[in-house]
């Protein structure tokens, strides 16, 4: 009979849901227009989450033609945000949430070469844009 006090090693984490794919993906789709917060309410983010979010970033107007930068931040802040927020979530409903969302944003391209990575278990680097 196995002793069930014995704690079970931590799951690995898909290397597509560690903070540096992430990451790179939010600045990716935050570079477009608005479509990083757009990314963050398909992921079910509280709508005033995602504005206190927008707050802790910038003062300024993220459709101002100067403000691409902050729209990165504000994505990555927010998918590190549902990233924890999911942390007890099955990997499986996770990653599907996420394609989910970037093909309701019109990423499908994004969303299948995440679920490439998901499937290789690599994790996302820059050319997922290119």
């Amino acid at each position: 009979m196995a002793d069930e006090a014995t704690p079970r090693p931590p799951k690995k984490e898909p290397e597509v849901l560690t903070d540096k794919s992430l990451v790179l993906l939010a600045q990716g789709i935050g570079k477009q227009d608005l479509k990083g917060l757009e990314l963050a309410m398909y992921l079910n983010i509280p709508t005033t989450t995602i504005i206190n979010c927008i707050g802790e970033v910038t003062e300024s107007h993220l459709t101002a033609e100067d403000s691409e930068n902050d729209r990165m931040s504000v994505a990555s802040k927010c998918i590190l945000l549902w990233k924890g927020m999911t942390a007890e979530s099955k990997t499986k409903d996770r990653v599907k949430g996420l394609d989910r969302a970037l093909r309701e944003i019109g990423k499908p391209d994004v969303a299948d070469v995440f679920m490439e990575r998901h499937q290789s278990n690599q994790e996302l680097t820059n050319d997922i844009f290119g």
